[in-house]
């Protein structure tokens, strides 16, 4: 099957789409295997990922020309370190969010959409892999839209008033973001003649002196597009909305995944295309590192504030995407690894803490924080992976956050930009404001006069399963971050030569 894939690297985003198709037909017989069918199918992918990643680790490079085609006439498909790594980080974090939504869909949508529901989140992964995977500009529009209607169909799935509201403004938003994308892709190819993105690389090494001002509007058009689509604050209304109206399996993937492709195809765009010294000649980097401060103290002061619990998720979330456009405004190896390295770390601890929601509002009813007192003596399980996760977002040692944020300060400092250390210490203790009183009240704010007793979780087996594997992965790569982190050293090696 290894060498299958080697030599057919799409068969990966194939295999995803053809398990999609077929789920409605599954759901048609017997509905409850909808679940075991696509966990299995992402156990696959999983394996083929890592595959993946191994040869991406060790400096080999897989270059598929689609149906023959050889770029750059035809779409050409690249297994790097980068599509390596996000090949990895899709599969793993997806795969523990359909263990949990095997026990947490019956619950939250209508039963009879179950089938339909998967078919569109496999398609959602399917789409996310091309988007890692793919070399070819306008390949990834069509991967970027087919994510884009994945996602406000995960949105809508819960079939409530706020839910559809959410939906039908992260979907006119999301238009908005997809038209300057196209705009800046439309542009780069009447000046440049090609799609592909390493062709269109080596032209505009003699372009760019004769348009300057086109540089820049090119890049404008996809800081926009994909600032909107990966909510970049201030561009990020539309997102509070959708990961709190939404399914806990929607918004964890949401939070945890979409986001995230989109700024890897930012990056790619950035740094093959145009390479970071243009960045920094005109001042581009500076625009990207001052909205990527205002993300991290934005989202967090709008967390803070907030009392539904998944809503401060929801803006935490805009801090945390802040985490990784800090590393692509830093532009070192250092600094660009850490970002990188963020859209791991930021997918597995955002999942388990939204997953850890769900887990709350299925067993108790209360989704505001400040009904969770003693909550820890009912749900020791889930109020541990949260506990966890919250701990890591904070970036305390020993978790997995910590390795981003110490490596971003490294990066600031190898910038010769030593200010963002203090806006990273800083960003820390705003995160502990909001989460440090969520893990206070579960644990050690009990009524005197309602004494707790301990009891386990009640709540099905598979979602209790889900959270502790990420919990104990962000446990895991906070001690040992070697995997991850070569791999985002790598990536970031590759995009800065």
């Amino acid at each position: 099957m290894f060498t299958f894939l080697e030599l057919h690297p799409p068969a990966l985003v194939v295999f995803v789409l053809i398990v999609a198709f077929i789920m409605p037909t599954v759901a048609h017989f017997k509905r409850k295997l909808c679940g075991p069918v696509a966990c299995v199918a992402l156990l696959f992918a999983l394996a083929g990922s890592i595959h993946f990643a191994q040869i991406a680790s060790v400096g080999r490079v897989i270059s598929y020309a689609a149906g023959g085609w050889e770029a750059p006439f035809g779409i050409e498909i690249l297994i790097n370190p980068l599509s390596g790594f996000m090949l990895l980080t899709i599969s793993f974090v997806t795969l523990a969010i359909l263990i949990y939504s095997v026990s947490s869909l019956e619950s939250e949508i209508p039963p009879n959409a179950i089938g339909w529901y998967y078919t569109v989140f496999l398609l959602l992964v399917a789409s996310m892999m091309g988007m890692a995977m793919t070399n070819d500009m306008f390949n990834m529009y069509v991967f970027i839209e087919v994510t884009g209607i994945s996602a406000c169909a995960l949105v809508l799935s819960k079939n409530t008033k706020l839910a559809t509201e959410a939906s039908f403004k992260y979907l006119l938003l999301a238009t908005v973001g997809s038209g300057f994308v196209l705009f800046g892709i439309t542009l780069t190819y009447l000046v440049t003649g090609h799609l592909n993105i390493t062709f269109i690389a080596a032209e505009f090494t003699s372009i760019i002196p004769q348009y300057p001002f086109l540089s820049w509007t090119i890049l404008s058009f996809f800081l926009v597009g994909f600032g909107i689509k990966s909510a970049l604050f201030p561009l990020h209304v539309w997102l509070p909305d959708a990961h709190s109206s939404a399914p806990t399996t929607s918004s964890a993937v949401l939070s945890g995944l979409v986001v995230k492709a989109y700024i890897v195809a930012l990056i790619k765009f950035y740094f093959i295309m145009f390479g970071f010294e243009l960045l920094n000649e005109i001042y581009f980097r500076h625009l990207i590192l001052i909205m990527a401060s205002a993300a991290i103290i934005g989202g967090s002061l709008f967390a803070f504030v907030q009392l539904n619990l998944k809503r401060r998720l929801a803006y935490s979330s805009v801090a945390g995407i802040g985490y990784i456009f800090l590393g692509i405004g830093l532009g070192g190896a250092t600094g660009l690894a850490a970002g990188i390295l963020h859209i791991f770390n930021h997918a597995v601890m955002k999942a388990c803490l939204f997953m850890a929601a769900g887990a709350i509002y299925r067993q108790t009813g209360h989704k505001q924080v400040n009904t969770l007192q003693g909550i820890a003596y009912e749900m020791p399980i889930t109020m541990g992976a949260f506990s966890i996760a919250a701990l890591s977002m904070v970036g305390l040692p020993l978790f997995s956050g910590f390795i981003t944020k110490w490596h971003l300060a490294l990066g600031s400092i190898e910038a010769g930009m030593p200010l963002f250390v203090g806006l990273i210490v800083l960003s820390g203790l705003l995160n502990a404001s909001y989460f440090f009183p969520v893990i206070w009240q579960a644990f050690f704010d009990i009524d005197a006069h309602k004494p707790r007793t301990f009891s386990l979780d009640k709540i099905p087996v598979s979602m209790s399963v889900s959270m502790i594997l990420l919990a104990l992965a962000v446990l895991y790569f906070g001690i040992s971050p070697e995997i991850p982190l070569s791999l985002a050293m790598k990536a970031a090696g590759m995009l800065l030569q």
